[in-house]
């Protein structure tokens, strides 16, 4: 019983030291990205935005829009790759997430007329309100919420 034990440890421990290693120190990572892919290279004391225009095993070219930099593998001491952006997931989300808690805060608030009512809603009606209104919010929060960013590929 004991050695299943330790073969379960040390299978463990080695799972978390592999985990715990970088792979983003492998020149192939870079190879892998295909033309025209956003990337920021770190050289030194630059930094470089650009489109990868090829990547060799002993350099990386880029498209900077000012003009093509081709930078020896020895410079490049990271690479970061543009992730997707989810704007208009996040904006769908806000919008759910706004009307549900519109609609729950709206029926909970109603308060039935007790004498002379100018504005007489029912509980569906403020429901409805309260999904316009925290709707609205909800829809703008998700549009603003940043998304994208860098995922790093390689590091050196």
């Amino acid at each position: 019983m004991s050695g299943h034990l330790r073969a379960a440890a040390y299978l463990f421990l080695s799972a978390l030291a592999a985990a715990a290693q970088s792979p983003a120190q492998d020149w192939s990572a870079v190879k892998a990205l295909a033309a025209g892919t956003s990337v920021r290279v770190s050289s030194g004391s630059h930094t470089i935005n650009g489109q990868v225009q090829s990547v060799t095993d002993e350099s990386l070219s880029i498209d900077s829009g000012k003009k093509q930099q081709t930078l020896d593998r020895q410079e490049v001491l990271r690479v970061s790759v543009k992730k997707t952006a989810h704007r208009g997931r996040n904006t769908l989300i806000g919008l759910g997430a706004g009307v549900a808690i519109g609609a729950t805060v709206g029926a909970a608030s109603h308060k039935d007329c007790t004498g002379f009512c100018i504005f007489y809603t029912t509980r569906g009606q403020d429901a409805g309100i309260g999904a316009l209104v925290f709707g609205v919010v909800g829809t703008a929060a998700g549009a603003l919420i940043p998304t994208g960013g860098w995922r790093e590929v390689y590091k050196r």
